[in-house]
């Protein structure tokens, strides 16, 4: 229609001017009524088998004027809500808020149009004095979807001239998810850019110092330790090692020094420190012939100890009675040794490096012996040997040379008769003990003996006599010296006896056969050291110093023996043997033997 105010055409169904928003209403149709008229429908005749007829609309014309009413109806509800919308704000009790918006779900006006308030001058009508009427203004939009919904737009809420309220979205929990997901994938594409250009591109192609590039690996070289060092350096070039005075080829990327670790401190006078640190300082030699200083490697060295190891006493401390007593310990044969800061080097064998050394020892209680030995390319080694003898008032002494391991042989007893051959029956040839004293002492033997002579006791102190041994094994001899107005001194002396085997053997017992008997008795047994025959396989070896064994016995392969070996020999695991042995104790419900003689099996 015409507007009444500009004279330009508009649709009909606006209800203001498009160009000037004047409102139209002259030729507008009323409620009710339809905006457009409607197209005459076309009316079909059908006409059957039968010659009766029928008039019918064409169904796209049926279809259309639905639609058409459709959109009417719609276009008619939405003009009633504007209304009622003025109504209410002439009333004063227009909506106000951020979420004012249109209840049509598609727009009232064509498509690519969207409607903005704005708002002009007083509205005809209303009852509030600053009430401002809400004229509606069209704009055009970029999408010509007819069901298009344009972004929300700020709304001027009538009844509140000035502000401006804007309809907002609201951070959701789905926005959250994207962002978080965006970031992720951002995190994602870094570490990938830098695990896979960024770290082998140029941070891995950052040379590494020389120390942390070579290859230190202990070894040994000549029977000595040594160190194995590879320097890593271009194929085929020459590295100097400086304090070496020598130079190494690179062959396949490495130059490899094997050097033995007494390089690093044998010109030292003594060394006492554990370890020392070896430094190398490399050159390489470059293709115009100029050296070229590399970056110095270091390492640590061990020096090792030198060779000592104590024979008698073994454990390092030992109670004695008489007046010396041998040190034994082994060195190296080219060894250095000092016993309480005086030279004994003289004394090393050449042939095994065994060095015996006379010990005195006074009755003070600890005498203490310090031994220091020092072998070429090994550091300073030093022990202690600790020899015990009581304290005395009265001086008492016995033989330097008094035996502590005793093994009789057999002579004739001329003191008795002779046999029906004419020959003297066998004894064993008894141990003699000597001593001195001092002439006003009287000397008691505590242990067990025979044949004691005090002869010439009070014109020299000296007496002896011969020990009876009542077990095989350690026996112990007691001598007393005694006076009036002093302390009794006492004198121990251990002998560990083992008769000879011809004397030992015949007197053992077949261990198989008394296996259950030894078990039951064995508290007697030990007390009466009671002599076996063990014959079997060497099964387990529990120990080597001392050397302990397991035998399974051949006659009944479950029954065992633990043995230790006391003979001369050196046992083995899957050996045969024939060991003669006396109880000693139980182990592990097995019984317990000292090994004395060894022999091959026989059975």
């Amino acid at each position: 229609m015409r507007c009444p105010n500009c004279g330009k055409w508009n649709a009909a169904s606006l209800p203001r001017c498009f160009h000037c928003g004047a409102e139209l209403t002259n030729d507008s149709p009323a409620p009710g009524q339809d905006e457009s008229p409607q197209p005459a429908s076309k009316i079909y005749i059908q006409v059957n088998e039968m010659g009766q007829s029928s008039s019918l609309m064409d169904e796209k014309d049926k279809l259309a004027l639905e639609m058409r009413d459709l959109v009417s109806r719609k276009e008619r509800g939405e003009k009633e809500r504007q209304r009622l919308r003025r109504d209410s704000a002439a009333q004063g009790i227009a909506p106000s808020g951020r979420n004012v918006e249109s209840l049509s779900g598609r727009p009232l006006f064509p498509p690519g149009q969207r409607t903005s308030y704005e708002t002009e001058g007083p509205a005809e009508g209303d009852v509030r004095p600053d009430a401002i009427p809400v004229m509606p203004t069209i704009s055009y939009d970029e999408y010509d979807d007819p069901y298009y919904h344009a972004p929300a737009r700020s709304v001027r809420t009538a009844g509140m001239t000035g502000r401006h309220v804007r309809v907002g979205r609201h951070m959701g929990l789905h926005r959250f998810f994207r962002v978080l997901a965006l970031l992720m994938m951002l995190a994602g594409v870094a570490l990938a850019a830098y695990i896979l250009l960024l770290k082998p591109l140029v941070l891995d192609k950052r040379e590494a110092p020389l120390q942390e590039r070579a290859i230190i690996t202990p070894t040994i070289l000549n029977d000595m330790p040594a160190h194995k060092i590879m320097l890593p350096a271009q194929e085929g070039a020459s590295i100097y090692i400086k304090e070496l005075r020598k130079s190494y080829t690179v062959v396949g990327g490495y130059a490899t020094i094997e050097v033995e670790d007494y390089n690093w401190y044998e010109n030292t006078e003594s060394v006492s420190q554990e370890t020392v640190m070896a430094t190398i300082t490399p050159f390489i030699r470059t293709a115009a012939g100029e050296q070229k200083p590399m970056d110095v490697v270091q390492f640590e060295v061990e020096i090792p100890l030198s060779p000592l190891t104590l024979i008698t006493p073994d454990t390092g401390y030992a109670e004695v009675a008489t007046a010396l007593y041998n040190i034994q310990f082994e060195v190296a044969k080219s060894s250095t040794v000092t016993i309480n800061g005086e030279d004994f080097s003289d004394l090393v064998s050449t042939q095994d490096g065994v060095i015996t050394y006379n010990a005195s020892v006074s009755p003070i209680g600890d005498n203490t012996f310090t031994i220091v030995t020092r072998s070429q390319y090994y550091r300073e080694n030093t022990v202690t040997v600790t020899i015990y003898r009581a304290p005395q008032q009265i001086r008492l002494d016995l033989a330097a040379d008094t035996a502590s391991r005793y093994s009789p042989n057999l002579v004739e007893d001329k003191s008795q008769p002779k046999d029906e051959k004419g020959n003297y029956p066998m004894k064993e040839d008894p141990m003699v003990i000597r001593g001195t004293t001092v002439t006003w002492a009287d000397i008691e033997i505590k242990s067990p003996y025979a044949n004691l002579d005090l002869t010439n006791l009070r014109l020299d102190g000296s007496f002896s006599f011969e020990p009876v041994f009542t077990k095989i094994g350690t026996n112990t001899i007691i001598i007393e010296a005694s006076a009036p107005g002093y302390e009794t001194s006492v004198v121990k002396h251990d002998v560990y006896y083992i008769p000879i085997a011809s004397v030992y053997t015949r007197k053992a017992w077949d261990m198989c056969t008394q296996y259950s008997d030894y078990l039951n008795h064995s508290e007697t047994r030990i007390q009466n050291t009671t002599i076996y025959i063990c014959q079997g396989t060497i099964t387990q070896i529990m120990s080597e110093s001392p050397q302990l064994a397991i035998m399974s016995l051949y006659k009944d392969p479950t029954k065992t023996v633990l043995i230790e070996n006391f003979s001369n020999d050196t046992w083995a695991v899957g050996q045969e043997l024939r060991i003669y042995a006396d109880a000693y104790g139980v182990y592990n419900n097995m019984p317990r033997l000292n090994g004395r003689y060894t022999y091959e099996k026989n059975w």
